[in-house]
């Protein structure tokens, strides 16, 4: 049977992209409606496209590709990576990473350092915004008190929020690319890091040329090694192949120990009871990102079935001829996506499983796939706007300031680390940087 090939068929991903793109346009940001909202749309104009098929086999459909081995494991890594950070933050390890690494970076290197900093904290939480969030008041401290550009400072937080969140571990996008592509996290994480650090070491050195010349000093805060603990096994562990739930397990046992001997968990009830609603509100955090990726997911297994995915998968190959072209049909597919959504998970999940079909008929190797989309998706971000990174960077700051206020588009040119990325991700893909042992037939 010859298989369907229908532009049609793409009718709820294109208006959820409408959507969200048109009402983050008229509002001023894509956060005023939430994406869910979008996607319950396109999930119901997508069952009830197709009126050959009853109600219920379509709905059966969505439920199929909703609830698939890859996405309920994905689920479950989200829920306990959010935990996970949701502990470790309350028992004050991001405070006590970042005055750590503070406390050692000589005076003429706190612009680059910052930038270090926050790719620390952005590895070890696994979240881009969450990073932002914490370092944006410590970037508006060390610009106030030396006369840096705030939006400097601000950018390479931002910059090393974004790459730390791309090699992390426990980042849900991560998780996302790693499962939906079917590859280890320290495979991926082992592809990334060979691209992405010529990268980080140029822009720590741009950001240093940039601030040199000039006197200024700035204090960092108190530490206790004991706090960095938790983040420093996740990450040893997790590089050393250790499966990933035994890895979270660990870390959540340790924060949790750590922060219940040191009295950081604040309940009426106690300790114990403190550690576990922190756990829980860590949890609810991915609850959101766990259940967009079940709408995903079912949208997509309906647009496949009515022919949609065939239609993109026809469309990459007119411009793509072999495993580089097909990598960057994806690229430019993830991008355009990125870009349309503003959210890196979110635009991930919609095209991974898109993305491995161009790698599977290109013999592309999957773990190039996970960390090209991961790389582009996260990168991207770093650069929209009205995206959650630029947005949270950009509020938080301007709340911290004490006279005037810092936008989006001023950090811009600043987002130094994730332009310098997708240029090296580019030039390492027609280099064959870095080379691996063949796991499919061609090489990309």
């Amino acid at each position: 049977m010859k298989e369907k090939i229908n532009f049609w068929a793409l009718t709820p991903i294109l208006l959820f992209l409408a959507l969200t793109f048109g009402f983050g346009l008229y509002c001023g940001s894509s956060k005023i409606v939430d994406a869910i909202v979008f996607f319950m749309i396109a999930t119901f104009v997508a069952i009830f496209m197709n009126t050959d098929r009853p109600v219920m086999d379509k709905v059966s459909t969505f439920a199929k590709g909703a609830a698939n081995e890859n996405t309920v494991i994905m689920i479950l890594i989200f829920l306990l990576a959010g935990g996970f950070a949701g502990v470790a933050r309350a028992g004050g390890a991001v405070d006590s990473v970042v005055n750590f690494f503070l406390s050692f970076v000589p005076d003429f290197m706190l612009v680059p350092g910052l930038f270090f900093v926050s790719a620390l904290v952005a590895l070890a939480l696994g979240t881009s915004v969450g990073t932002v969030t914490a370092m944006a008041p410590i970037a508006v401290g060390l610009a106030e008190a030396t006369g840096i550009p705030v939006a400097l400072v601000v950018g390479a937080a931002l910059g090393g929020a974004a790459f730390g969140d791309n090699m992390s571990v426990i980042s849900d996008t991560t998780i996302a690319a790693t499962r939906l592509c079917g590859v280890e996290m320290r495979d991926k994480f082992r592809v990334n890091f060979f691209i992405v650090l010529p990268a980080a070491i140029l822009t720590m050195i741009i950001f240093g040329f940039m601030t040199s010349g000039q006197d200024y000093t700035f204090i960092a805060g108190e530490y206790q090694l004991i706090r960095i603990l938790p983040f420093a096994v996740v990450l040893i562990t997790a590089l050393a192949g250790v499966n990933v739930f035994y890895v979270l397990l660990i870390g959540i046992g340790l924060a949790s120990g750590i922060g219940v001997a040191q009295g950081t968990f604040v309940s009426e009830y106690g300790q114990i009871v403190g550690c576990l609603q922190v756990f829980q509100k860590g949890m609810l955090g991915m609850a959101k990102i766990s259940m967009i990726v079940l709408i995903v997911g079912g949208i997509i297994e309906i647009m496949k079935y009515n022919g949609g995915i065939a239609w993109i998968v026809q469309a990459l190959d007119k411009r793509a001829h072999g495993p580089k072209t097909g990598v960057l049909a994806n690229i430019a597919l993830t991008v355009l996506v990125t870009i349309f959504v503003a959210n890196s998970t979110v635009a991930i999940s919609a095209v991974a499983p898109i993305e491995m079909e161009t790698t599977k008929k290109y013999g592309i190797d999957p773990r190039k796939t996970a960390a090209y989309v991961d790389l582009f998706a996260t990168s991207t971000m770093a650069n929209v706007p009205w995206g959650g990174m630029m947005l949270a960077a950009a509020s938080t700051a301007s709340a911290c300031m004490t006279t005037g206020e810092l936008t989006a588009v001023e950090i811009l040119k600043y987002s130094t680390y994730s332009q310098l990325a997708m240029i090296s991700g580019v030039i390492m893909l027609f280099l064959g940087i870095p080379r691996l042992k063949n796991r499919n037939a061609k090489k990309a």
